[in-house]
């Protein structure tokens, strides 16, 4: 029988992107509650000891199963097990940072995920059922927001065998979007994949696959990360000088101020003096939106104020309701050091 030497390349070439992307993933340890995996995204300089600090990215789902217990993160090959400290965590777009300290991290190639289209071959590498460092091939079906109304599930840390955890979890994301456009891979993802890479045909990091809905596996792209990461390494932020609550919205409201969200940023106080009350925004106020930032509620504030970069003494548009009208503000926003 002829062998089919396309055929072995195009294996032996499947076997060897497996390789490559398979350096730059860790198991994350979260507490007892199993293992999730994670990305070496970028590696520092060697210390006096030949030791090296590593970002490790994964989901804010599997950092927050710890519920305060140790992180740990094993690299993909190694038995060391190593101390992992928690930089940032974004529930929103569920990602999070860890910060670990040892020797022979590889840091993975990150690709553009903007660049990727619908069609193009992508393997996901991660732990699944304890499978250290597994591949699953598949191809991008779709690039777009999510709104989980469907049953999704979390390709969750994994728990030790016989435990009540062994399958996914279900139904904790209908409802909610989140903040970012997700990559929908025609690919499986098992508990244990959350936090590990999505990887082009070129061995290049395009996403930080996530969850599961409809059959589909979700990813959080790359370009989300690098933003993600940037966002932890500024030292200011813009300042307003007001305080929200959520508050509901009528029917009628939202016909007659031109919205479609049930909820609003009610002002309840704006601090004298503060940018917010040199515009003239009044307690009563409700704030529709900062910038070209839609504001639905007091959390989608605080992540937008957390993310936009206006520079210093430039102009800021305030889209309002007052009296049931809707009106427009310009203030000129203050930087101060982030919390």
């Amino acid at each position: 029988m002829a062998v089919d030497t396309a055929l072995v390349g195009i294996s032996e070439g499947l076997a060897d992107l497996a390789d490559k992307v398979r350096a730059s993933v860790v198991q994350v340890h979260a507490g007892n509650r199993g293992i999730g995996s994670g990305i070496v995204w970028n590696v520092g300089a060697p210390n006096a000891s030949g030791e090296t600090e590593a970002t490790i990215i994964t989901n804010a789902h599997v950092v927050m199963a710890a519920r305060g217990s140790t992180l740990m993160v094993q690299p993909i090959g190694s038995n060391e097990e190593l101390a992992a400290t928690l930089t940032a965590v974004d529930p929103s777009r569920d990602l999070a940072a860890l910060k670990v300290t040892g020797k022979n991290f590889t840091a993975a190639e990150i690709g553009d995920s903007a660049a990727l289209r619908v069609g193009e071959l992508v393997i996901a590498v991660g732990n699944p059922w304890g499978r250290v460092g597994a591949m699953v091939a598949g191809v991008v079906a779709a690039r777009a927001p999510v709104d989980l109304e469907e049953e999704a599930k979390h390709a969750d840390p994994i728990a030790p065998e016989g435990s009540r955890e062994e399958t996914p979890r279900r139904g904790r994301w209908r409802g909610r979007r989140l903040e970012t456009e997700v990559i929908q891979a025609d690919i499986r993802l098992y508990p244990g994949n959350s936090g590990g890479p999505l990887a082009d045909a070129q061995g290049r990091v395009v996403g930080v696959n996530s969850m599961v809905v409809g059959g589909l596996g979700f990813a959080i792209p790359s370009r989300a990360v690098r933003q993600f990461l940037a966002e932890t390494q500024r030292n200011t932020q813009v300042y307003l000088g007001v305080q929200v609550l959520t508050t509901p919205v009528s029917q009628a409201q939202r016909d007659r101020i031109g919205i479609s969200s049930e909820t609003a940023a009610l002002i309840m106080g704006v601090e004298a003096g503060s940018p917010a009350d040199a515009a003239g925004v009044l307690v009563g106020d409700i704030l529709l939106a900062v910038g070209s930032h839609e504001i639905t509620d007091a959390a989608s504030l605080a992540r937008v104020m957390r993310r936009l970069d206006t520079p210093q003494g430039e102009p800021l548009t305030l889209k309002l309701a007052r009296a049931g009208q809707p009106i427009e503000l310009t203030l000129t926003p203050e930087l101060r050091a982030a919390a």
